[in-house]
């Protein structure tokens, strides 16, 4: 399919028809489509963001150009349609995701140690008390029955492991309450997580629909993703693909000055 390339309004317009179509052909993406539906239908509203694509780029083809120029109109129109993950809600969940992942750390760190410290007492008993294990759990066994399901471990790893075990007695090993307290410090040393679409001014801020839009949508263009680096919509522009994506209703639609407050006060973040 040939592209009409008389205006950028005609020009997006059937970039992202063809992209549904192709879409739909392949039954992949399926969550988009209704985004790029509505893209199609109000390409009247996107005619800023549009011009100034094509401004910026030309009517780059990627059927036609050569790379990487002719990638960025594509990956571009794909991140819009694809902005619909940056509303609210998901942004929310996120958040949510976070502080769940934090508390699971916390409990995960303070359940290693005590676990730890149970085995030393647990060893400490069966060297003292006169009692003794019908079979002495070495490190091996361990491993043997953690892996017990994963027949790649018992191809290639465990006769190499059993190996080592027969070369090396008890004192060359970590004792398993060792292990258990390294997996307390490990999580504890473990940096916060990055989020794969929210940049941390998302994550960590307050909930606002036209502020963490804003800031993952731009974000994304400072990242090595095959996006045009370090391109910008225009405030307007910016505004209009948050009102067409989010589908805000006309008492909450976004406005370029409201977009423009919110560069200008995270641009240093």
């Amino acid at each position: 399919m040939t592209l009409p390339k008389n205006t950028p309004h005609s020009f997006c317009k059937a970039f992202i028809q063809r992209e549904l179509d192709s879409y739909r052909d392949k039954h992949i993406w399926m969550s988009y489509w209704p985004v790029m539906e509505n893209m199609i239908q109000r390409a009247d509203d996107l005619s800023q963001p549009f011009e100034e694509l094509v401004k910026e780029y030309g009517y780059m083809d990627m059927l036609e150009q050569a790379p990487p120029n002719n990638s960025y109109i594509w990956l571009t129109l794909e991140h819009i349609w694809c902005s619909i993950d940056f509303r609210k809600e998901d942004v929310m969940q996120a958040r949510k995701d976070l502080k769940e992942l934090k508390e699971l750390q916390g409990d995960i760190v303070s359940l290693a140690l005590n676990l730890a410290s149970k085995l030393r007492r647990q060893s400490e008993l069966y060297e003292k008390s006169g009692f003794s294990k019908a079979d002495y759990q070495f490190i091996d066994d361990l491993l043997e029955q953690a892996s017990q399901n994963n027949s790649l471990y018992h191809f290639h790893v465990a006769e190499k492991i059993k190996s080592l075990t027969y070369q090396y007695d008890l004192k060359y090993w970590p004792e398993i309450s060792d292990l258990v307290t390294a997996i307390a410090e490990f999580e504890e040393e473990q940096p916060d997580p990055n989020h794969s679409q929210y940049p941390s001014n998302v994550i960590n801020g307050r909930e606002s629909d036209i502020k963490d839009f804003v800031l993952a949508f731009d974000s994304k263009f400072d990242e090595f993703n095959g996006l045009p680096t370090n391109f910008r919509f225009s405030n307007g522009a910016m505004a209009d693909i948050i009102n067409v994506v989010l589908e805000l209703p006309v008492e909450k639609l976004a406005t370029g000055d409201a977009v423009r407050i919110v560069r200008n006060r995270f641009k240093q973040s």
